[in-house]
């Protein structure tokens, strides 16, 4: 997330010298635009890891009320 917004910060900074997007050159716009590009990496990384697109598929199932904690007569000998 500290590479996105040293990127939106870099790219504050390149807006003088382009005319792909035109904005104040400001604090308040470095601020705006670092936090915007720390957020759009950090959604970036949680949908795409190493091993591709992150897909999750929950399955809704109903709760087991059957527990298994019959109480037992051995103790522990060491």
């Amino acid at each position: 997330m500290c590479v996105g917004f040293w990127v939106g910060v870099f790219l504050m900074t390149l807006n003088p010298f382009t005319e792909l997007f035109t904005f104040d050159v400001s604090f308040v716009n470095g601020l705006l635009l670092g936090s915007l590009a720390s957020a759009t990496s950090y959604a970036l990384c949680m949908m795409i890891s190493d091993g591709g697109i992150q897909f999750e598929y929950r399955k809704k199932r109903g709760v087991d009320t059957e527990v298994d904690a019959s109480p037992r007569n051995q103790l522990l000998q060491g």
